[in-house]
């Protein structure tokens, strides 16, 4: 590890603080349904795979694992 690095890890005060660089805030194929997952989600719907699948119907044409993995689940 670089000094640079580790002054880096050092000086964060926050784990959020770490999260830089070019893949930061780049928008996404699934950023046009968050508001609909983050609604199904707050109606009780939690199962990636029916979300995924309702998306679909609705014009989504990403796959199965960025819908799981996506942090649309936390507020």
């Amino acid at each position: 590890m670089t000094y640079r690095t580790v002054q880096r890890l050092a000086d964060a005060t926050r784990p959020e603080d770490l999260f830089q660089g070019q893949w930061q805030n780049r928008r996404t194929e699934l950023d046009d349904f968050k508001p609909y997952l983050h609604e199904r989600w707050a109606e009780g719907c939690t199962n990636a795979w029916t979300l995924w699948d309702e998306i679909k119907t609705h014009g989504y044409t990403g796959g199965y694992g960025a819908v799981r993995a996506k942090s649309w689940t936390r507020t």
